[in-house]
């Protein structure tokens, strides 16, 4: 099964949906980077330390299943390694936290900055952009993501004393809270300048399935609209990125000046557009482990549908994409019928109408006539 051929660019694409003209299909993103290299023969440990390997994996993925997005992404790790966070690095799975950078809140008083140019992987990174954009520049539009603050704090110290610091020491949290902060804008700021690149936060930390809404209001939430507010300042708007549970604080995100929110299978795009939907574009929410990695050929069409059914009017526009990162194993079948379904389903885009590809198709949708 092959991937089937769209009309336009992802360049075009992007410029006409923003510009509120119909496309050719939805706008649609795979999150693949860190855990693509084994479709391509590679070890996960060795597209970490290789340029060339980075960019052989990006190159391949865009071609053979021509999703909109593309960019070595930083991932929740890369800028606390590059701050002396220490990382364990297996062979096929992705990176994971052996020894933070700090053991207390005392040790984070003057403590530097990161820099781009000689800490950890960011050099590899910066390497691996100049040459995707040498060669995609002109057809795509290059981004990346990376933690935000409160995911950067947590892999900065031990997350027991992290947490338990919320009780005990207060403000020893909020320092560290607000040198991570100060770390995601550099790092964002100086990868902007370097790169002309906009880059979007992940917050795995900030659901409810790790804070309560009081935490989450006192440790969160100012730094949360203080890292928007500075990487608007320089890249013009900020998507986000919360894993698991997070409708009880929608209204907190929202109201931190975010543009976007991908939002994790966990919650309902539906009830999202509902009460968000004229205010913030919309990213997401196929399941990725039950459906893209575990389910069915017809499992990936039928929720690639649902979502589209139920967001692609958003006033502020949609963008396809699984619920979270795409997982390890998820073969090129699954992602060749993700991104069909896309096509199929997101034919005729429009940002604040359904997608002709549902309108003209079997369903409820077409025979309503919406």
């Amino acid at each position: 099964m092959d991937v089937i051929k769209t009309e336009m660019t992802p360049k075009e694409r992007a410029v006409a949906y923003a510009a509120g003209e119909e496309v050719d299909r939805i706008p649609t993103n795979l999150s693949a980077g860190e855990t693509a290299p084994p479709l391509y023969g590679y070890r996960i440990r060795d597209w970490y330390f290789s340029a060339d390997i980075m960019v052989d994996v990006e190159s391949h993925l865009a071609e053979d299943f021509g999703a909109d997005n593309m960019g070595v992404g930083l991932g929740l790790r890369a800028l606390v390694e590059a701050l002396g966070t220490r990382l364990t690095y297996p062979d096929y799975g992705v990176s994971y936290v052996r020894e933070p950078k700090f053991s207390s809140f005392g040790e984070v008083e003057g403590a530097e900055l990161v820099d781009i140019d000689k800490d950890g992987r960011l050099p590899l990174i910066v390497e691996s952009f100049e040459r995707l954009m040498d060669a995609y520049g002109d057809v795509r539009t290059l981004g990346s993501g990376l933690a935000g603050p409160i995911t950067t704090a947590g892999q900065l110290i031990d997350t027991e004393v992290f947490l338990r610091g919320m009780i005990k020491d207060r403000d020893g949290v909020h320092k560290l809270m607000q040198y991570a902060t100060d770390n995601v804008v550099k790092c964002a700021h100086d990868l902007h300048e370097r790169l002309g690149i906009g880059l979007a936060l992940s917050e795995p930390m900030a659901s409810r399935d790790l804070l309560n809404r009081r935490q989450f209001q006192e440790f969160y939430k100012p730094y949360l609209d203080q890292v928007v507010r500075r990487m608007n300042e320089f890249q013009g708007s900020t998507t986000i990125h919360i894993c698991g549970h997070t409708r009880d604080r929608w209204d907190q995100v929202i109201g931190s000046g975010v543009s976007g929110f991908w939002g994790d299978n966990m919650e309902d795009l539906a009830e999202f557009k509902e009460a968000y939907g004229d205010r913030v574009a919309i990213t997401g929410n196929v399941p990725p482990v039950d459906v893209l990695l575990n389910g069915t050929v017809d499992d990936i069409d039928a929720s690639v549908r649902s979502c589209i059914a139920k967001t692609a009017d958003s006033p502020c526009g949609f963008t396809l994409c699984p619920g979270c990162t795409t997982p390890v194993g998820t073969s090129r079948e699954h992602l060749v019928a993700f991104m069909n379904a896309a096509a199929t389903y997101g034919r005729g885009a429009r940002r604040g109408h359904m997608a002709r590809g549902i309108i003209e198709g079997d369903g409820p949708l077409a025979a309503e006539g919406r």
